[in-house]
């Protein structure tokens, strides 16, 4: 059998129609569901988009696998998910949209083909287009990259099936920039938008700060919701390329989104920062094969970790390599039972001098943990740094309170009871000081695992010497590189 697995940049699960969304925006997400597995409650190992991708290819959580500032690369001693059903026999295609899963960060690896869509010259011709700079992609070589359409993403892929080997099964994987931000859906799927709104929002990055009211922000879930919509119409195109073909019937056809986006939910918009569920919490729907269909929907606690194993086991023979954090659910999509973590985590960290983050989730409680940058001089001067260097003084002098409510908490440990407290409100952590004590602890033995799993790759060179990743994971558990 076929695999494509479809991830949608910064789509949250409660947007998703079959998610129960009060919008039809999903029709074709939903169908898929229909048709296969829809898990109801998988979360995201971080809340950006780079540390997510090499999640999704290797089954690990990112300080595992390594792959967690903008420094960072896909480490090519961690196993892909590509290089496994390479090895089974696939013929492998990637195709992405954006810079952050991308050959210029080593998410080639395993790939009999891979495509920068972002950087194809026609595309950067006829679409809108960024600098690297305000993208941050820091490896590229380019200054100038564009912000393809899913419809690119589909042309691309009709290409590709055209020269195929037809003898072969395929392991297809797609990243489409949509809905990230800016939120900009074609005119034909503005249906959200209000037409009698005036105000600054446009779902352009720069009106961000300028989001005050609640008719802002509706309108901004509105160009969102508005792109998730279009983004759902291409995967229908998608579909029906791969029936067209005859292809369709014999395929597994997952769907995902990498991380949430926020609506001021907690203070803040768009991702990158706390993980509470507007950012954790994302779709995954696997459509089975046309002889398979049975509409299941598993409850039982997920992550991005479980695509890899999941999706392996379930279209090839291949064994999971040693050093996958995630459980496969294949035995579910044939009716038997699988039980699900009884924790999910998260870390994200995009540079030294921000702050990072730390989730740790149960079925009815939610534990965050941040960790603030001390006030050296290497961390002041590297925020200086940093706002030099995206150009952010004028923005910083224009609208402060914006920019110190994105990188100041007050807290630094957050508690929440899901179970009375869905919308992550009451914190508790000082109320509930055992429980707090029991999660922390939960933290930093899960981090410990994953320095270990990080020691015992390859990746740390054949002196036994660590990496700089691995060094500091050791600092924040109180040890030091020699103990």
């Amino acid at each position: 059998m076929n695999v494509v697995l479809y991830v949608l940049d910064a789509l949250r699960a409660d947007h998703v129609s079959c998610y129960g969304y009060d919008r039809e925006t999903t029709p074709t997400v939903d169908r898929l569901a229909a048709d296969g597995v829809r898990f109801e409650r998988c979360f995201s190992p971080a809340t950006w988009t780079r540390p997510v991708a090499a999640s999704l290819s290797s089954g690990s959580y990112p300080p595992a696998h390594g792959t967690q500032t903008r420094d960072d690369a896909f480490d090519p001693h961690v196993p892909a998910l590509a290089e496994r059903f390479s090895s089974a026999g696939y013929e492998t295609v990637g195709i992405t949209s954006m810079g952050n899963v991308s050959s210029s960060v080593s998410f080639d690896r395993g790939f009999d083909e891979f495509h920068d869509l972002y950087k194809d010259p026609e595309i950067v011709e006829r679409r809108r287009t960024s600098t690297t700079t305000d993208e941050e992609l820091e490896q590229e070589s380019v200054t100038e990259v564009a912000l393809p359409r899913a419809e690119d993403l589909n042309e691309a892929f009709a290409e590709w099936l055209g020269r195929r080997d037809p003898d072969r099964p395929f392991f297809a994987f797609l990243w489409s920039i949509e809905p990230h931000v800016p939120y900009d859906p074609p005119e034909e799927f503005r249906e959200y938008v209000d037409p009698e709104y005036r105000g600054p929002v446009n779902g352009e990055r720069d009106c961000l700060t300028d989001v005050e009211t609640d008719a802002d922000l509706d309108q901004l879930r509105a160009l969102y919701d508005g792109a998730i919509a279009y983004n759902d119409a291409c995967l229908d195109s998608l579909i029906g390329l791969l029936a067209e073909e005859g292809l369709y019937e014999d395929t597994v056809f997952a769907v995902a989104g990498d991380h949430g986006d926020a609506f001021d939910e907690h203070g803040r918009l768009t991702h990158g920062h706390a993980p509470y569920d507007e950012l954790m919490h994302v779709p995954w729907v696997v459509r089975l094969p046309d002889d398979r269909r049975d509409e299941t929907q598993i409850d039982a606690l997920s992550s991005l970790v479980d695509v890899y194993p999941t999706l392996l086991e379930y279209a090839t023979d291949a064994d999971v390599p040693e050093g996958v954090q995630g459980r496969s659910f294949a035995p579910a999509f044939e009716g038997e039972s699988v039980t699900g973590h009884e924790h999910v985590f998260s870390k994200t960290a995009a540079y030294d001098m921000q702050n990072t983050f730390y989730g740790v989730r149960s079925d009815d409680w939610k534990y965050i943990e941040i960790d603030t940058p001390d006030a050296s001089g290497r961390n002041l001067l590297g925020l200086v740094w940093y706002v030099i260097k995206k150009g952010l003084l004028t923005d910083i002098l224009r609208n402060p309170l914006y920019y110190l409510d994105r990188y100041r908490y007050a807290e630094t440990e957050f508690l929440y009871d899901l179970a009375a407290d869905p919308g992550e409100r009451q914190n508790l952590a000082g109320e509930r000081e055992e429980r707090r004590e029991a999660f922390a602890s939960l933290l930093q033995a899960w981090l410990a695992d994953c320095v270990e799993l990080r020691e015992n790759s390859s990746s740390g060179g054949s002196d036994g010497a660590i990496d700089a990743a691995t060094e500091k994971q050791l600092r924040q558990l109180g040890y030091t590189a020699e103990s």
